[in-house]
């Protein structure tokens, strides 16, 4: 079995109840505390752990609005791309806000789909 200092449970992002384990196991004097008062000390543990724990967008963990977010920005961008081509065909003037509304969709986009830097660790 793995030491407590190298305990890894579950993915890259820690989980609010492998950290309440992994703090009771290596802080010093934890499981004394817990060990004289379990009830009150783990309350008091589960809070601060709570607080650490980085809370999960739902972009994170929900399949169907991250596909909807990307199709919609996808879908504007593709029409804002052939309405600056079809205006062009037609010599009128492309409008600087189809211009700005593509550009911001396809910089969302870019933003949505690369990989963050706390995934490359």
């Amino acid at each position: 079995m793995e030491t407590p200092e190298r305990m890894e449970l579950g993915a890259d992002v820690p989980r609010s109840a492998e950290e309440l384990v992994r703090r009771a196991v290596v802080e010093p004097g934890r499981l004394q505390e817990i060990q004289r008062d379990p009830i009150p000390a783990l309350q008091k543990l589960a809070q601060e752990v709570v607080k650490d724990v980085p809370q999960s967008r739902p972009l994170d963990t929900d399949a169907l609005l991250f596909r909807m977010v990307v199709g919609s920005l996808g879908a504007v961008s593709v029409s804002s791309v052939l309405g600056v081509i079809l205006l062009a065909a037609m010599a009128r003037g492309v409008p600087e806000t189809l211009t700005a509304l593509g550009a911001a969709a396809i910089g969302c986009l870019g933003g949505l789909l690369a990989p963050s830097p706390a995934s490359r660790r």
